[in-house]
């Protein structure tokens, strides 16, 4: 198990620091664009990178998590013909399938603004928009092949050139070119296309392999359930931005879409953990010994992301007020900001969650039972939508982030709920009870009793962090061997 262990340490590690400088890079905006752009201008950005978004599961038909689980097995040349004939028959649909519907709603655009509740004066967006949702689209096969072929270097690699060109590019066309918000989107597009360019090696690779009758309908009876999943967790990650807007104005939704990013670092263990995740647990397949550590890694993904959780929402204060290098005294986020930080511990306790019902579904995926993900999805979807409905009206910002999360906490309960009878694992619910109490102790400290004044308010906060880890270890959360690695581990930090 341990061996194993590390082996998805290792490709997380990859994929997170990767993950981790390329979030960063592109926060960097978040600061950049809350000192430049008016929030109504802001929000335009927020909602049409939500449809962006959405797109991004409708132009992919769900065939990356199909090829993934068509190329899973053995390294044969006739499997390696195969994956080629999968890779092909999945890029080839995606891309003529992606600009046919571009086509279409190019055709409408005027009333794909109005929908979107864009300005006509922002029209220039929507080709842009199309055609990054496009590209992204068609680089996801060989993405997917990347991942499956444990290549994480060079999936980060690629991934973080365009995150760094993206961002140069949105400095250089607002900043020194003095451009409008249109250029963000030419920014995203040319980013994109680079990742294409640089995936070229993989085209070139994969594409081809001869035909094989009925494949690409194979794929798509795998993957097309799988679809509407995906629209629907797209939906539930930011359809409260245009729900906002349409029950608010632009300058709420720009105002929630700046603090809502700085959920950012938790965003990042998820995100780090699920691109090694999947391609781990399909190719460990179901026996005792993976469904032990199936078990065993969600336990320590919920150590690690109650504590991000924590120490977070402690600190959210004194983050946003960073100061910069810049002149005028500027802070991280400009101080019109602030006043939303009160959504930010909530942003984190969703992405709690999120990653939560990633661990729980893999023995649906195994059992090729997506349905019920579909299922799962669309209930936490129709969820959000009520909630954000129901709460915005009422408690306005704060509304969205609980809408938010309570769609992941449904459909964690609904993966467990059919995991135990799909694929029945032994959760190490002890062990978890131990890190809900540990953490809900600190959490109702920190927001019933009032902070000190700085740099009092430092200590108390790590007072709190401190009482988060004592009662963890109070109540025998660590096993015998976790406590000798840990010993050994501050022994080495201490030398």
């Amino acid at each position: 198990m341990k061996s194993l262990l590390k082996q998805l340490t290792t490709d997380s590690a990859v994929y997170g620091v990767s993950s981790i400088l390329g979030r960063f890079i592109t926060f960097l905006l978040v600061p950049f664009y809350s000192h430049t752009l008016p929030k109504a201008e802001y929000g335009v950005v927020i909602v049409v990178y939500a449809y962006i978004a959405f797109l991004n599961g409708v132009f992919t038909f769900g065939l990356e998590p199909a090829y993934m689980r068509f190329v899973a097995g053995d390294e044969s040349p006739a499997r390696r013909d195969r994956r080629n004939r999968v890779f092909t028959s999945s890029t080839v649909f995606i891309l003529a399938a992606g600009l046919a519907l571009s086509a279409v709603v190019m055709l409408f655009r005027d009333d794909a603004l109005s929908f979107m509740g864009v300005a006509s004066q922002w029209s220039a967006i929507l080709p842009l928009a199309l055609g990054l949702v496009v590209a992204d689209a068609v680089n996801s096969i060989p993405f997917a092949a990347l991942r499956m072929e444990r290549r994480a270097r060079m999936f980060a690699s690629i991934k973080l050139v365009s995150i760094v060109l993206n961002v140069g590019l949105n400095v250089l066309f607002i900043a020194v070119l003095g451009w409008s918000i249109v250029s963000i989107f030419l920014s995203g597009l040319l980013a994109s296309l680079s990742s294409t360019l640089l995936l070229l090696p993989q085209f070139l690779t994969h594409l081809g392999g001869g035909r094989e009758r009925g494949l690409l309908k194979e794929l798509l009876r795998y993957g097309f359930p799988t679809m509407p999943g995906a629209i629907a967790i797209m939906l539930i990650e930011i359809i409260d931005k245009p729900i906002m807007q349409l029950l608010t104005d632009a300058a709420t939704v720009g105002l929630y879409g700046v603090n809502y990013k700085l959920g950012i670092f938790m965003m990042l263990v998820v995100t780090m953990f699920r691109y090694a995740w999947q391609p781990f647990y399909l190719q460990l397949g179901e026996s005792d010994e993976a469904r032990r550590l199936f078990a065993r890694v969600l336990t320590y993904f919920s150590l690690l992301a109650a504590l991000t959780v924590l120490l977070l929402s402690f600190t959210i204060d004194e983050i946003v007020r960073i100061p910069l290098p810049l002149r005028g005294g500027r802070t991280l986020i400009a101080q019109e900001y602030w006043s939303g930080v009160v959504i930010v511990p909530v942003v984190l306790l969703g992405y709690l969650f999120a990653g939560t019902a990633q661990i729980l579904n893999a023995g649906l995926y195994l059992r090729k039972r997506t349905m019920i993900v579909l299922y799962a999805t669309v209930a936490a979807a129709a969820l959000n939508v009520i909630a954000c409905f129901t709460l915005i009206p009422r408690i306005g910002m704060l509304g969205g982030a609980f809408a938010t999360l309570a769609s992941y906490v449904l459909m964690s309960i609904v993966y467990w709920a059919a995991g135990r009878r799909i694929l029945p694992i032994d959760w190490e619910y002890a062990r978890l009870l131990r890190i809900a109490v540990a953490m809900t102790l600190p959490a109702i400290l920190w927001y019933l009793v009032p902070s000190p004044s700085f740099p009092m308010e430092l200590l108390w906060e790590a007072g709190l962090l401190a009482l988060f880890l004592a009662l963890l270890a109070v109540t025998g959360f660590f096993t015998a061997r976790e406590r000798d690695e840990l010993r050994g581990l501050l022994r080495r930090v201490s030398r």
